[in-house]
């Protein structure tokens, strides 16, 4: 039941992303809900589960994008895999603190992204907007994800207590 729900989130995502967010800008700029969702999972699922989670909606992303397959999906998954990997004392899960480190991460993914494409040789992603888009898509998504965290919540499975991080998704119900 956990894996419905996360594909029904990234699948929203997906779908909001690509039809009301296409028109609907701030200062030209679209938020990075994939991303989102992807911080989000590491937020409420820890690193192992949130990882898993990050990576699908990064390769989710990366069909759309006309980037390298697969970028996105590390991205997301590293980003989602330090936002879980925290020290549990950083959060007190207040709305307010959970809006600054998807805001930060978004910044982070958003100039990571331009950074490693550069590399593999697509050109033109690293310019003077980058600081821009990248602030301005961490404070959309900072602020989305005040309504986002509760769903969030309900779709990926709890932080893992078991020695070593493993994760069991066969175990986790309804």
């Amino acid at each position: 039941m956990t894996a419905l729900r996360v594909s029904a989130v990234c699948v929203l995502a997906l779908s909001l992303q690509l039809t009301v967010f296409v028109d609907v800008r701030v200062l030209g700029v679209a938020p990075e809900l994939l991303a989102m969702v992807a911080i989000l999972a590491g937020y409420f699922g820890g690193s192992q589960n949130g990882q898993v989670v990050a990576f699908g909606a990064g390769l989710l992303w990366d069909i759309y994008l006309p980037t390298h397959l697969g970028v996105s999906a590390l991205i997301f998954a590293v980003a989602a895999h330090a936002v879980g990997s925290l020290e549990a004392s950083l959060f007190h899960d207040s709305r307010l603190q959970r809006a600054a480190v998807v805001m930060s991460a978004t910044v982070a993914i958003v100039l990571a992204y331009a950074l490693s494409n550069e590399i593999l040789g697509v050109r033109g992603l690293i310019n003077l907007r980058l600081v821009k888009v990248a602030v301005v898509a961490g404070m959309l998504n900072g602020v989305l994800s005040l309504a986002a965290a509760p769903v969030m919540r309900w779709a990926v499975p709890a932080k893992s207590d078991r020695p070593g991080g493993a994760v069991d998704f066969s175990a986790t119900r309804g």
